[in-house]
């Protein structure tokens, strides 16, 4: 009795996990229903700060300075600044020559949220600046990519992320993966949420936001993910990160299993510090305040952790069982289950995000059709991150960018 009692408690758990997929369901059926609102031409050029974040690059570092340079933002609004965090290469002086402003930090550097925070306090200092752009060494951008995110940031956007694509996506699998990816971050997440009024999240590059976004304490993340952070914090201030999929860019992604997992491990280790750090603060501001935009936008984040809570239970009831004695065709029936569910719902949404992206830089078919693979393994780095997590951000190594308009 007891065995059959455990049995079906880790069972109706994996469900319970698995139920949370209906709101991202229902959020990205309402997204593609409705149509998107046009935003208004602006009538002014905002000053743009354009930070590019760069450790040893000297191989990439002028794709992002020469593409910026060649968009048709008027120049005198743009000035890119290269923070060249403790460089013990080239990567300085190919900045300065590609046009760059550069900034060298020598001072210890716990991660990118670091480097970060230690230029842009420099330019509030500065002042003279409406807008503040990210991007990172191996990004290029498209021509119109500051236009775009003029005419967001006037029309009332305070945080605006661009489409991020893949520089290298026929490379190999792993960057098909990442491709796929992006396209449902793009396409499935972003977009409808930004339709329906709800907030996107940043994917790390390629985003800008108005200087009085941050606040009164300025650029302040503590976490390994500094992109999903800020998308946090900003939603606890009220506002929202919308998608502008006309201001597009792409970057170079891993393309070995050794450094995929590195990222996605840093990724996960990121996300359980910000549901740590931020949990508390969410339940005060929806007590104080309901709000749908904030719900989904925390939401959203669990709703990734869940997957690997989904497999993990239902393993553990597979294994119960087993030991319990049930045959083996029926201990294995919830978990053969869920592994089919997941794979499943990985295969439908990769192809529809592929389906709904750019023809350009689409990856090859038998990553869309391996694409659960990536989710599983995603799954897996969620799980391993929580007994073991990354202690220190280690930088994801370029050079094999294709120099070419995004």
């Amino acid at each position: 009795m007891i065995e059959s009692n455990v049995a079906g408690s880790l069972d109706v758990i994996t469900i319970m996990f698995g139920i949370v997929f209906l709101w991202s369901t229902l959020v990205v059926s309402l997204g593609l229903l409705i149509p998107r609102c046009k935003v208004a031409k602006a009538d002014r050029f905002l000053k743009f700060a354009v930070l590019i974040c760069a450790r040893n690059e000297e191989s990439v570092i002028r794709l992002p300075v020469k593409s910026i340079h060649m968009t048709s933002y008027p120049k005198d609004k743009l000035e890119v600044i290269v923070l060249a965090d403790n460089c013990t290469d080239r990567t300085a002086e190919i900045a300065r020559a590609a046009g760059a402003v550069v900034w060298e930090k020598t001072s210890p550097s716990s991660g990118k949220g670091d480097v970060l925070k230690w230029g842009m306090d420099r330019i509030i200092a500065e002042g003279g600046y409406d807008a503040i752009a990210i991007f990172d060494a191996d990004n290029i951008v498209s021509a119109q990519w500051f236009d775009v995110m003029n005419d967001a940031l006037c029309d009332g956007e305070s945080v605006v992320t661009g489409r991020r694509m893949t520089s290298n996506s026929r490379t190999n699998v792993i960057s098909g993966w990442y491709t796929v990816y992006w396209d449902l971050m793009n396409e499935l997440s972003n977009r409808v949420r930004t339709k329906i009024s709800l907030s996107g999240k940043l994917t790390g590059t390629g985003f800008a936001f108005l200087v009085s976004a941050l606040g009164d304490e300025g650029w302040n993340t503590r976490t390994m993910v500094e992109d999903v952070e800020f998308s946090v914090q900003s939603n606890l201030a009220g506002r929202r990160v919308a998608y502008a999929p006309a201001a597009e860019y792409a970057d170079e992604q891993p393309i070995t299993l050794r450094h995929m997992w590195r990222q996605l491990c840093r990724w996960a280790t990121g996300c359980w510090q910000v549901a740590l750090c931020y949990f508390v603060p969410w339940i005060k501001a929806m007590a104080r305040e309901p709000s749908l935009r904030l719900f989904d936008s925390f939401f959203a984040i669990l709703t990734g952790m869940s997957v690997a809570f989904v497999l993990l239970f239902a393993l553990l009831g597979f294994i119960w069982k087993i030991c319990a004695g049930y045959a083996l065709m029926q201990a294995g029936g919830v978990f053969v289950l869920m592994i089919a569910f997941v794979a499943f719902v990985g295969l439908i949404t990769g192809c529809l995000a592929v389906a709904l992206s750019l023809k350009k830089r689409r990856p090859r078919w038998w990553a869309v059709l391996t694409f659960p693979v990536f989710s599983f393994i995603l799954s897996s780095t969620v799980l391993y991150t929580l007994v073991f997590p990354t202690k220190r951000w280690k930088p994801i190594p370029h050079g094999d960018a294709v120099d070419e308009e995004a």
